[in-house]
């Protein structure tokens, strides 16, 4: 896990947790169903949707076991409304919690299955990600001591930003408390 002085998560390790995320898959060939530590894989069947956890859905992939169906949200079409949408509207377009994570993961494990060439769908994914650091990066223009509106960000997103908000919000925390111990000085010195 993180560490105490850095107070973010390392990129692999936002990676790690996004690996159980579950997918639908359809497998090539049957597998028994087995019983994991807190997860129980259903049998596989060929041509017979299952959802897995994307790690298992990944390995099974590696060994031609199984092909990956990528997320509704990570076609070309989807994609291209999204990125629309978060150029054109002020707020961020509703994406999963591991949208990075899940998208990159699946670009290098399973590219074949997306649908779409994968450099389309990586420059489509690179677009999107591009409008939302804009979006945050406007965000941090209204910033005030008690918060900051980010609905539909993701895990990686606001582990990107997170030092940055953190001390920034701390100082204008800072300098909030310091005004309104100006003004009660201020009041007391009028009594």
């Amino acid at each position: 896990m993180a560490s105490k002085t850095q107070g973010t998560f390392l990129p692999s390790e936002v990676f790690f947790m996004a690996e159980d995320v579950e997918v639908t898959v359809i497998p090539r060939q049957s597998m028994d169903s087995l019983k994991l530590i807190g997860l129980r894989v259903p049998k596989l069947q060929p041509m017979r949707r299952v959802v897995v956890p994307l790690w298992l859905a990944l390995l099974l992939k590696k060994q031609s076991r199984l092909n990956v169906v990528p997320p509704e949200w990570l076609t070309e079409e989807n994609l291209k409304k999204v990125h629309e949408e978060e150029v054109s509207q002020p707020a961020f377009a509703k994406l999963p919690w591991h949208w990075m994570e899940v998208g990159q993961a699946l670009l290098e494990g399973a590219p074949d299955d997306l649908g779409s060439p994968s450099h389309v769908i990586r420059d489509l994914l690179r677009d999107v990600r591009e409008a939302r650091q804009a979006k945050i990066r406007a965000g941090v223009k209204e910033l005030n001591e008690s918060h900051m509106r980010m609905d539909n960000v993701g895990l990686m997103e606001i582990n990107e930003i997170r030092p940055f908000v953190s001390s920034v919000m701390d100082e204008l925390r800072r300098y909030s408390d310091l005004e309104v111990a100006n003004e009660q000085g201020d009041e007391e010195e009028l009594e």
